[in-house]
């Protein structure tokens, strides 16, 4: 008899328990919303939280590569010795390397135009296509005199000289001298100096272009 009873004591134990473990897996598999949770509390926060963010970045590096192209009537002329210590000068001054364009190295990129052919009208834009041949990302073509008056360059109309150029840029200014910055790849114009003080060489037109070049590498 007390055996029996024993037994009967563990079954029901067992089956309590096993009625006890269905109720909390079932416990276990409902899923509520938290938020709706006795006691639970819920914060709104007023305005953005991602705010926008603006990178900004030079419009040419630091040390760009820039080649110096003098015009003489629109056309590439080897850069007068005086001009020449000029831009050395800068050279010297600034984390830019300021090289002077061979005037040699036309040739090696436009083709040859055979007798009784007519000469091309767009030496400018010959100059680039140059420039970019020979490496350099960007180009400063100068010119002095009838080569940098009213809205022209090289004794062209600016929109007629293959360069890309934005409404009030420098470029548009009649000056004694005048110089282009130029993306010698795409044509874009990126800046323009100017300098009326040419009597002894261009020292003001290289100092100019320097503030150009600075301002150009800086966010």
């Amino acid at each position: 008899m007390t055996k029996l009873k024993t037994k009967t004591l563990f079954k029901t134990a067992a089956i309590a328990t096993l009625i006890t473990g269905f109720a909390n897996s079932a416990s276990a598999l409902e899923v509520t919303n938290p938020l709706l949770a006795p006691g639970a509390a819920v914060e709104l926060f007023d305005g953005p939280t991602l705010s926008e963010t603006t990178y900004n970045s030079p419009i040419i590096e630091a040390s760009a590569k820039i080649a110096v192209a003098r015009l003489d009537g629109g056309r590439l002329i080897p850069t007068p010795y005086g001009e020449e210590v000029d831009w050395e000068m800068l050279d010297k001054r600034m984390s830019a390397d300021i090289e002077l364009m061979n005037a040699g190295d036309y040739i090696k990129y436009i083709p040859e135009i055979a007798y009784p052919g007519q000469d091309t009208d767009n030496k400018i834009d010959e100059v680039r296509i140059t420039a970019a041949s020979e490496g350099y990302p960007y180009v400063l073509i100068y010119g002095v005199g009838p080569d940098a008056t009213w809205a022209s360059f090289g004794g062209k109309a600016l929109r007629e000289t293959g360069l890309s150029v934005k409404d009030g840029c420098d470029s548009w200014q009649k000056a004694k001298a005048k110089a282009l910055l130029v993306n010698a790849f795409t044509g874009e114009v990126l800046g323009a100096a100017t300098a009326e003080n040419v009597e002894f060489n261009i020292g003001e037109l290289a100092d100019n272009v320097g503030d150009l070049v600075k301002s150009l590498s800086e966010v």
